[in-house]
């Protein structure tokens, strides 16, 4: 019956006609196992080698009198023969295996493994159930799009509706990606900066001999856009001290509220907080040299460029063409002008209010021909108010100012001339021994134009400056004005970042203390000079 003591011969769907019927089934007699409650063995204790094996286990466990062979009873049997332990265990009358152990190769385990990690980890990778999925065609489509119209298999209109389609599925992925790559907390959030090196050297009005490296900006500008009608804005800056460490102090911080449009005043936005005031945020985005010195009526010393208050500002008639704005600019870029009106403190962003004084300001840009010359425009800014300094008299000063431009704005060509009449200054320091606030004048002229040189990044440029701090001579008996003149090359290395090359030269009449400074008899300051090299980082 069996080749040997222990190990039987057992043919398959022969097993000895003694064990209990449980242990019965592996291709054994069709009516038995019909009639048993007992399920037939599993599919892979069938046959070959392997089912040998499992079925002399079965015997061993048999002959030792075990009815039910037990999990280690198989494991250990199977080792002695050098099989991995693998069997199923039935409950006795049951019709469902209590436990099943399977042999199986790396490669099966790696079969069913693999797919399971590939969607577990899909959407890890960025897989989507929704349209963003698939990332849109890009250049390469485009450039079959230009051969199937070349070949006139398709036809201008199909191609121009397919890359309407393709820019749209461009959009939607993006915009997804956006939701499903940023955190929440992210969203609309922006951080730049707006940071000028300078390198000087030459002499100063003192008649000292100077060669340095300095900073002079350093904005650090951060943005949330909390709502499509508000967002904020904090902007610290750095400043130097006179002992040479360099610090930082606000400039900006403000909310800032998108209402509705009203009639022809279009693109509204107000800030509420420290914010620009009207003026020089509007003449620094057509004069874009700011990393070289401050402006015209900053420089004389008249105000600075921002304040503590609130404002509003828009457009007038809607916006210029989409080719404007992206060939020139599209800061200001109301079709028929611009406006900027507000309310403020009146001391500046780095000085403390010293009296009640509410200062209202207003800017009016007009741009009388903006489908035959759109760069054209005129502008009036206008302040009233007092100083922020007790006078000699034991008073706060005037402080008004009046000022207007005419500006030009084109792709090659960029030019401004303004007139200003201004009374005392900001800081109520424009006095004389009376505490009359000192009638001051002044004009300048700006010049830009581009180069026909890589991709028009390359610019030389110029300016000249005129200001008479005491129209009046209520300080001296005349004498006492400066002259500013200045040029260089500009290169645009990068969007919105700047080197440039400049010769400046400064001269003072002998009167004249300093700029921004009140005239002093005989002053006799030498004249100012330098070469410098100063650069620009915005992002």
């Amino acid at each position: 019956m069996g080749r040997g003591k222990h190990r039987p011969y057992v043919r398959r769907g022969n097993l000895p006609s003694q064990l209990p019927l449980w242990k019965r089934g592996m291709e054994g007699d069709s009516r038995e196992r019909q009639s048993s409650p007992i399920p037939p063995w599993p599919p892979f204790f069938k046959g070959g080698w392997a089912g040998f094996q499992r079925a002399s286990v079965l015997w061993d466990c048999h002959a030792k009198g075990s009815q039910t062979p037990q999990l280690g009873d198989i494991a250990r049997s199977l080792r002695r023969r050098g099989n991995p332990p693998a069997t199923a265990v039935y409950e006795k009358g049951s019709t469902r295996p209590a436990s099943r152990l399977r042999t199986r190769s790396v490669r099966s385990i790696l079969a069913i493994l693999f797919p399971a990690v590939l969607l577990f980890c899909a959407p890890a990778f960025g897989a989507s159930d929704g349209p963003s999925a698939p990332a849109p065609a890009g250049p390469a489509a485009d450039d079959l799009l230009d051969k199937l119209e070349e070949k006139k298999i398709l036809t201008g209109k199909e191609v121009e509706q397919l890359r309407k389609s393709n820019d749209q599925e461009k959009a939607t992925f993006r915009d997804t990606l956006k939701k499903e790559v940023i955190p929440k907390a992210l969203e609309g959030l922006s951080i730049g900066t707006l940071s000028y090196a300078d390198y000087s050297g030459g002499r100063e009005k003192d008649g000292q001999s100077y060669n340095r490296f300095t900073l002079t900006r350093g904005y650090i500008i951060v943005k949330k856009q909390l709502t499509p009608w508000l967002s904020f804005r904090i902007t610290p800056d750095i400043t130097q001290d006179d002992s040479g460490d360099f610090k930082l102090r606000l400039k900006y911080l403000y909310a800032q509220l998108q209402p509705p449009d009203v009639a022809f005043l279009t693109d509204m936005k107000a800030e509420i907080g420290m914010g620009h005031i009207p003026w020089l945020d509007f003449e620094e985005h057509i004069n874009p040299y700011r990393v070289q010195g401050t402006m015209f009526i900053e420089r004389a010393g008249t105000f600075n460029s921002a304040d503590i208050g609130i404002s509003i500002q828009g457009n007038i008639g809607g916006q210029l063409d989409k080719e404007y704005q992206s060939s020139v600019s599209n800061y200001y870029a109301g079709r028929w002008g611009s406006w900027h009106v507000g309310g403020y403190n009146g001391a500046g962003y780095h000085a403390k209010e010293a009296n009640e004084n509410k200062i209202p300001e207003v800017r009016i840009t007009l741009r009388p021909l903006p489908d035959w010359v759109p760069g054209l425009q005129v502008s009036y800014f206008g302040l009233f108010g007092q100083g922020n300094a007790l006078a000699g008299n034991n008073d706060y000063p005037d402080f008004n100012v009046n000022l207007a431009m005419l500006s030009y704005q084109s792709e090659w060509v960029t030019f401004t001339g303004q007139y200003a009449r201004t009374l005392g200054n900001q800081k109520g320091a424009m006095v004389d021994a009376l505490g009359r606030a000192l009638r001051t004048e002044g004009y300048s002229l700006f010049l830009d134009g581009k180069l026909p040189l890589l991709d028009k990044q390359f610019s030389l440029f110029g300016r000249y400056d005129h200001f008479d701090p005491d129209t009046k001579d209520w300080v001296t008996s005349g004498d006492d004005s400066y002259d500013i003149a200045l040029g260089g090359l500009s290169w645009e290395f990068y969007h919105h970042c700047l080197a440039l090359l400049v010769y400046e030269y400064t001269w003072f009449e002998k009167n004249n203390a300093g700029l921004g400074k009140v005239p002093a008899l005989n002053s006799d300051l030498d004249d100012d000079h330098r070469i410098q090299v100063a650069m620009q980082i915005s992002f």
